[in-house]
């Protein structure tokens, strides 16, 4: 598995205690900084700001609806990882003038050098797969940002449409990563994603010792050809007994191996420190 690249593709947290007069300071520097309003919605979170500075993108919410009226409101904001040092004045701000900032929820990304047809990945809960221009959705739309939401595609192609050409194959899983509980962002490297629980995956190396009937059914779920509810239980159960003897993606044991080189400089862009310190226990997922 040395061979399967890990990446952030995107981070979201949440800063608790930000004053009212502290965030309508912040909406009229956005209004100078990008000439831009907040948009209002009436779900989630009131006031919504898209921040956009070469390049980079900042999504920021402020004040869900949820709580009750106060001086004082959630901010939420959600980047991907190698933008937030584009945003740092506003980071250092954001942590100075809240009570605490804890992990929302991470979008991992795996990386696995084998073509899409060659990746076989079955929900070990029960979890619906739809398929949607290509991509593979493990969970209803209204779940994409509940812990192990998972998205499967070809990314090499992806970069193709984006008019940028890669040598060997690529294929990505794409999960989320949102504990049950908050956990503060300095204590995040003590807390590696876990998803063995809710997904077998599979690398395809070698099908010619499988029946026919079988080999058939792995194909046109591979190829997007047939939904794994439109088999019998009895068929889903032996392929994925079948696919235990391909090459088996541990993603517990990647998340462990990378995670504290993935989380450090997110720690400390955020809040300029890493604890190792245990803290009370948090349930993953």
């Amino acid at each position: 598995m040395n061979n399967i690249q890990i990446s952030i593709d995107k981070v979201s947290l949440e800063y608790h205690g930000v004053t009212v007069n502290f965030y309508n300071q912040l909406a009229l520097s956005f209004r100078d900084w990008f000439d831009i309003k907040p948009a209002i919605r009436h779900k989630g979170y009131v006031y919504h700001w898209h921040l956009v500075m070469d390049g980079a993108y900042l999504y920021l919410r402020y004040q869900p609806w949820c709580q009750k009226k106060s001086r004082k409101y959630t901010l939420q904001i959600e980047t991907h990882p190698d933008h937030l040092v584009k945003f740092q004045r506003l980071l250092v701000a954001l942590y100075k003038h809240s009570q605490k900032v804890y992990l929302n929820r991470i979008e991992l990304a795996f990386d696995i050098p084998y073509p899409i047809s060659n990746v076989f990945i079955a929900s070990n809960t029960g979890r619906k797969m739809n398929i949607y221009e290509g991509t593979r959705y493990f969970g209803r739309k209204d779940q994409r940002k509940q812990h192990a939401y998972c998205r499967n595609y070809d990314k090499k192609l992806e970069r193709k449409w984006k008019g940028i050409e890669e040598v060997g194959e690529r294929t990505r899983v794409e999960l989320v990563y949102r504990p049950a509980e908050k956990i503060p962002v300095e204590s995040i490297i003590q807390y590696p994603p876990k998803f063995n629980d809710y997904y077998t995956c599979s690398i395809i190396m070698d099908l010619e010792a499988v029946r026919v009937e079988k080999r058939a059914m792995i194909l046109a779920l591979q190829h997007g050809l047939m939904l794994p509810d439109e088999l019998s239980k009895h068929h889903r159960a032996s392929i994925k007994e079948m696919m235990s003897s391909q090459q088996l993606i541990d993603f517990d044991a990647l998340a462990a191996e990378h995670w504290a080189d993935l989380i450090t400089i997110i720690c400390a862009l955020v809040c300029g420190k890493v604890s190792h310190l245990p803290v009370q226990e948090v349930r993953l997922g």
